[in-house]
């Protein structure tokens, strides 16, 4: 058990419709498993049985279930076998540039690039425009400690189309965040 870090906060403290699947899970108690049969998931600290010691750690950590803004450092980030996409919020009118992420497994140190994908699938997430960027192929379950590189490259607009672009600005670069899932 370790102590929320202020993203983990905010987001449990953001107002979702009952039906939002991009909601928190907030176990009734420490026991209790996610519907796919999972540990993760908030607990109240006054569930928390009292043998366990509660820990304050630098290591931020990310859970899929939320969105990581592109200048967080020290991220961490528990992720299953599987392939994920990796999508960027805010809007469908995205260049990449040479912005990119570095996935380090945290126990034996090997980098993960993701792939920069050409089907920039557009859809929306926890409410907003999103847009897939990347894909990223994970063969083992670990904790990843992720960094962002020329984050400056990044560059987002509400819309794709033409002539909204005209008139559009760029969304705040430094407000960009991604979604993994």
């Amino acid at each position: 058990m370790r102590e929320l870090d202020n993203d983990e906060i905010e987001y449990l403290e953001t107002e979702f419709e009952p039906s939002d699947g991009a909601r928190p899970y907030i176990k009734n108690n420490y026991d209790q498993l996610t519907p796919d049969k999972k540990i993760l998931g908030f607990l109240h600290r006054s569930k928390v049985p009292k043998d366990l010691e509660i820990i304050n750690t630098d290591l931020r950590y990310a859970e899929m279930r939320f969105p990581i803004g592109i200048y967080d450092t020290n991220k961490a980030i528990e992720l299953p076998v599987g392939i994920y996409s990796i999508k960027v919020l805010g809007g469908w009118s995205v260049s990449v540039g040479n912005f990119s992420i570095e996935l380090k497994n945290r126990e034996n140190g090997k980098v993960i690039t993701p792939k920069v994908t050409n089907w920039r699938i557009q859809s929306y997430e926890f409410g907003e425009r999103a847009k897939k960027i990347m894909s990223l192929d994970i063969p083992k379950h670990a904790i990843y400690l992720i960094e962002f590189k020329n984050q400056k490259d990044l560059k987002v607009r509400r819309s794709n189309l033409f002539l909204t672009r005209l008139f559009e600005k760029e969304l705040p670069n430094e407000k960009l965040k991604i979604w993994i899932g």
